[in-house]
């Protein structure tokens, strides 16, 4: 018994200091506005990352890295783009999180590919957020992506001999595992939205990951696996310039998704452009639960429904081509715009305790969990001020639209009422 308490207090001990020395903010929030973004290249110089027969990750990640951040400079003034890398050199992981922390960037994306051994079947897009693992797949490309700390020179002085597969390692990733969670899950969802709607490439969903880069970043965060190298039909898919530069577009749009969320603002997507479908695709059908900070839990399975949205610059189920919206009548149109601000597997009550502090709560019924909304307007001005004072109450609101009970696209709602 007392060895058990030494133990238990030399592990407190340990898990404390981690805490301090990786200046770990468990209680943080995302801003209202992005302004800086770190686009992170996985791997580089010495690092090459997975090795496929015709190239080594790090070349397709730095040249989608440097893409999307062209195309948000290129169509964002108030965004500030940084980059880890911007060519071939080695960067080492605390570095990585280092720039973001010390430019108080507002996102964190990192891209890499993805590789498996003795397998060279397995395909598909994946976007990680910060977490404890729920399967074994997870766990090995945590693995993979923690290996390069391993790998540098001096990893005992710049990780204070950390191991990121130790039993005090769980609990500091189960500490954090709530900072920024709801925010990077919301960003990787777009993400894996966007990809796999664009590419056709197998969907292997949003998952955690005790992945270090994610968790010693002070920001909502995420890590993208763009396809697997170790696939010959997806290494030469992911080569090919088209195809990154519909991968970039995708993640852009994504962004500009978000970016909308979180400011209640209207940017247009970018046009998809077209790429040579991949030839290969599996199913996956493994279910995982993505954790949800406060009381916000959503369920996700790796064999998912994508909801595209319907304005005329997104792209359809069945096309990479561009279609114009079937616009109503303008008689037909009764446009609402609302203030999402909670979301819940259980069906509570609109008056419910949670909700006083907020009036004209309704609630929809989406992708099996239970939405709820407040104020019910005619323009998205007055939903704008709305928004400002909900989110008083629940940061994480944002404004959504629909017409005649059908949910739509704020973009679409726009345009039905021009």
């Amino acid at each position: 018994m007392q060895k058990y308490k030494i133990m238990n207090i030399k592990t407190l001990f340990l898990v404390c200091f981690l805490l301090t020395f990786f200046n770990i903010d468990i209680f943080g929030q995302a801003k209202d506005k992005i302004a800086k973004v770190v686009i992170d290249a996985g791997h580089g110089g010495g690092h090459p990352g997975a090795v496929g027969k015709l190239c080594e990750e790090k070349e397709i990640n730095l040249k989608v890295a440097l893409r999307i951040g062209e195309l948000i400079s290129q169509n964002f003034d108030d965004v500030t783009v940084i980059y880890t890398r911007k060519k071939d050199e080695t960067v080492d992981l605390y570095k990585r999180a280092d720039i973001a922390n010390k430019n108080k960037a507002d996102l964190f994306i990192s891209i890499h590919c993805n590789s498996v051994e003795n397998n060279k079947t397995a395909g598909g897009v994946e976007t990680f957020v910060m977490g404890i693992e729920k399967s074994a797949e997870s766990a090995a490309v945590a693995k993979k992506e923690n290996a390069d700390m391993l790998l540098e020179k001096d990893y005992q002085t710049n990780y204070s001999g950390f191991d990121p597969n130790s039993p005090e390692a769980n609990i500091i990733f189960s500490l954090y595992s709530s900072a920024y969670l709801n925010w990077s899950t919301i960003l990787a969802s777009r993400v894996q939205k966007h990809l796999v709607a664009n590419t056709k490439m197998t969907d292997r969903s949003v998952r955690q990951g005790k992945i270090w880069v994610l968790y010693k970043v002070a920001m909502p965060s995420i890590l993208i696996e763009l396809g697997f190298i170790s696939n010959p039909e997806e290494e030469k898919y992911l080569l090919r310039e088209d195809t990154q530069e519909l991968l970039a577009v995708s993640i852009y749009n994504a962004f500009v998704e978000y970016k909308n969320l979180v400011e209640g603002t209207l940017k247009p997507y970018l046009p998809i452009p077209k790429a040579t479908k991949p030839t290969h695709r599996i199913e996956i059908t493994e279910k995982t639960e993505i954790e949800i900070p406060s009381e916000h839990r959503i369920e996700i399975t790796e064999k998912t429904e994508i909801e595209i949205p319907s304005n005329a610059t997104n792209v359809t189920a069945d096309s990479n081509e561009q279609t114009e919206p079937s616009i109503p009548k303008p008689d037909d149109n009764n446009i609402r715009f609302r203030i999402q601000f909670f979301i819940s597997k259980d069906n509570l009550n609109t008056s419910d305790k949670k909700f006083s502090s907020i009036t004209e709560v309704k609630k929809y019924y989406e992708n099996g969990v239970w939405k709820y909304t407040a104020g019910d307007f005619k323009t998205l001005e007055e939903a704008q001020d709305k928004l400002k004072e909900v989110k008083k109450y629940f940061s994480d609101a944002f404004i959504i639209a629909f017409n005649n009970e059908q949910k739509i696209s704020v973009a679409e709602a726009q345009q039905l009422l021009k």
